[in-house]
């Protein structure tokens, strides 16, 4: 049986039953009781629970505004919800505050940076664009699994190639198809995670018109 936070439906017993069990739990944990939650709800894409996720962090950061730990990942999953609802310019909102937010507590960093960055190459927000390419290089020597590889260079050969600069963007563009290419993560004990199971054909399409 699930977890009492981790509910996919939200039924009116649903809703009552995780709230008596929020307000009996630990005052510690109820912001993220409550982030959690969300998650669970945003991951069916369901427009009616996306509803009752955005309600359920829209509480959290209000009841619980102190609590740092929970903060970032709730603005990335708020700016998921806005992104499902098509609602872009307010999703790409919530991850730049999420990643605002990330630079005054980075004990915990989300995707959100990198969900940032595929919405605003996808929205063609090139004014965006030269503090986008400040973020990703940041986070370049960072970056863990093939899936993020293949991703953000694909967006930096996008940017490139926008300014201008063909020789970079065909770097990128290399690196991109390498990393989509790659069999195993290169982790020890995690050989197979983060590969790039299936292609972004937009990314694609947009790198490979040059």
């Amino acid at each position: 049986m699930a977890e009492w936070y981790r509910r996919k439906t939200w039924a009116k017993i649903d809703e009552e039953e995780f709230f008596a069990k929020l307000g009996r739990a630990r005052k510690d944990g109820r912001a993220q009781y409550l982030k959690i939650q969300a998650i669970e709800l945003v991951e069916t894409k369901n427009k009616g629970l996306l509803n009752v996720a955005e309600t359920l962090l829209i509480k959290m950061l209000t009841d619980y505004p102190d609590d740092n730990f929970n903060r970032g990942s709730a603005l990335k999953t708020l700016g998921d919800i806005y992104k499902l609802n098509v609602d872009y310019k307010s999703a790409i909102d919530f991850y730049k505050q999420a990643l605002d937010f990330e630079k005054v507590y980075p004990n915990v960093i989300t995707e959100a940076y990198l969900n940032y960055s595929e919405l605003v190459v996808k929205t063609n927000q090139l004014e965006l664009f030269d503090g986008l390419e400040k973020i990703l290089l940041e986070r370049y020597s960072r970056m863990m699994f093939p899936i993020e590889k293949y991703k953000v260079n694909s967006i930096l050969s996008i940017i490139n190639n926008v300014k201008g600069r063909q020789e970079k963007a065909k770097q990128y563009s290399d690196l991109a198809e390498q990393f989509a290419s790659a069999n195993t993560s290169g982790l020890r004990y995690h050989k197979y995670l983060g590969t790039v199971k299936e292609r972004d054909s937009w990314l694609d399409k947009f790198v490979r018109k040059k």
